[in-house]
């Protein structure tokens, strides 16, 4: 599947690249044509209007008039002038055509009956331009040898098509590569999808195992009372609660994945809405029997979601508690730095090993089935969504064996 879709898109960008290169050949092409034929008219009818005024100099020196390596020179712009009856009385120097073909030259442009155009004469291209003289003083015809234009433009076409064969090979290689790179983060995301289904699943077959049993110890024993069940009872309702939160934690990266989720935008005191929350979690440290401690050195109001932020102070003290040993300590500090809002909540636990701490922040990510205990490995990615979502950002410090401490940093107003 990679494969076709690497080459798919390897050829999609070579398709683009070969089509903007036509494009510029085409349009190259096609301007130089366009300038070539405004300039040699230009020139045409000034020196036909000079030739009428009588100002005509002669020629300026350069390429058009220079002397040819191989023979004779070879004028890009001549002219002559005719009588009423078609003769030529007047021709200028360094024309490139013997006496006889000037005349059945000239004959043949005046049966076109155009003053203006381009015939072929002697397998060569002219462009002519017809003056009338005043007082019916004859006709000035000036010419213009398109060969060194076609030969300009052949040059160019030449040139562009040899460059236009390098840089489409270049482009080949610049495709593929373009390919592979833009292929990275999808296999990453494929790879991170299939994960997640596979944790998925592994963290709702346990409490589904447990379930089941308990079930059937349950059914086992119909005569028994519901007290006398009480103890599988239990650990049906303690799995289904654990599937809940699991739903819960799901649904709500799902909505946050899909950009569902809206988050309000209210003044709130932060520093309350801190002390409150580490109220709510005090009971659960002091059964586990580690110290809880608040440090809330000024009052502090934000703007924001007051109810995720109370989330993420959540989940990082239920992350503590259940790390940190009884007899150990959770320490919560708020104050404001030159950087930010700091919120950092330590606890004196086990600690995570260096190569994990970048990790943990992923979906299902347990460094270790020690670190797994009641949790879910969704609780830090939820933390991190909301924080980053605050323009914020969280990360962990830690000691093996010391403890952890993580760092979240929020915008001042």
């Amino acid at each position: 599947m990679f494969r076709k879709l690497r080459l798919k898109l390897m050829l999609v960008n070579l398709s683009v690249i070969v089509l903007l290169f036509l494009l510029l050949i085409t349009g190259t092409y096609f301007f130089v044509q366009d300038q070539l034929a405004k300039g040699g008219e230009h020139m045409m009818h000034k020196i036909s209007r000079d030739l009428v005024m009588g100002n005509f100099i002669g020629f300026p020196p350069g390429p058009d008039h220079d002397q040819e390596e191989d023979g004779p020179p070879r004028p890009m712009i001549f002219y002559i002038k005719i009588d009423q009856t078609g003769d030529i009385i007047q021709e200028s120097p360094f024309i490139p055509l013997a006496k006889t073909q000037l005349s059945r030259f000239a004959l043949q442009v005046q049966k076109i009956g155009e003053s203006r155009g381009s015939l072929v004469f002697d397998k060569m291209e002219y462009h002519y331009l017809i003056t009338p003289v005043a007082n019916n003083q004859g006709l000035f015809i000036v010419f213009q040898d398109s060969q060194r234009d076609r030969n300009l433009l052949t040059t160019l076409v030449t040139g562009l098509s040899i460059t236009g064969i390098v840089c489409m090979i270049l482009s080949l290689f610049g495709s593929l590569f373009m390919a592979n790179k833009a292929m990275v983060p999808i296999q990453k995301s494929w790879q991170q999808q299939k994960d997640f289904l596979a944790d998925a699943s592994h963290e709702f077959r346990t409490p589904l195992a447990v379930i089941q049993t308990n079930l059937e110890i349950v059914r086992d024993n119909p005569q028994e009372t519901v007290l006398s069940q009480e103890h599988w009872l239990s650990n049906i309702y303690e799995e289904t609660l654990c599937m809940t939160k699991l739903v819960e934690s799901l649904l709500f990266l799902a909505r946050a994945d899909a950009h569902q989720l809206l988050l309000s935008n209210d003044a709130f005191s932060l520093s309350e809405t801190i002390m409150i929350a580490a109220e709510l979690f005090r009971p659960l440290a002091t059964i586990q029997g580690v110290s809880l401690n608040v440090q809330v050195k000024t009052p502090i109001t934000y703007c924001g979601d007051e109810a995720k932020l109370r989330q993420v102070v959540g989940i990082l003290l239920d992350n503590a508690i259940r790390h940190t040993p009884t007899g150990g300590q959770i320490t919560i500090q708020l104050d404001k730095s030159p950087l930010g809002i700091l919120l950092a909540v330590a606890d004196t636990g086990e600690g995570i090993h260096l190569e994990h701490l970048e990790k943990i922040f992923e979906r299902f990510y347990q460094s270790d089935s020690s670190r797994s205990r009641g949790g879910t490995g969704l609780g830090l990615s939820i933390a991190k969504w909301i924080v980053e979502s605050h323009n914020g950002n969280i990360c962990a410090v830690s000691t093996p064996g010391k403890g952890c401490i993580f760092n979240v940093l929020l915008p001042s107003l």
